[in-house]
């Protein structure tokens, strides 16, 4: 069961990172809010995986778009709108 989720979890990233639309930062706080949402409900080796699932696209994302400024600041209000809500509060 944990090799099944952390295979999921694996699967997802790369279609995403291999998915050809365009980010927005709305879009790309979702995406981390879901990935944290995951990690929050998780528990032993799927947290874990978890953890690192989100832990790596956030990084990816703030690689990609470090040089834009705009976007990470836009990027990072939309995610506290839902960093709340993904983790059950």
């Amino acid at each position: 069961m944990r090799k099944l989720s952390i295979f999921v979890i694996g699967l997802s990233i790369v279609l995403i990172s291999c998915s050809s639309k365009k980010d927005t930062p709305a879009s790309v706080a979702q995406k981390w809010c879901d990935l944290n949402g995951k990690a929050y409900r998780a528990e032993g080796a799927a947290k874990e995986a978890a953890e690192k699932a989100r832990d790596e696209y956030e990084s990816k994302m703030e690689a990609k778009y470090k040089s834009d400024e705009a976007f990470m600041k836009e990027m990072a209000k939309e995610a506290e709108k839902c960093e709340d809500a993904s983790e059950g509060k």
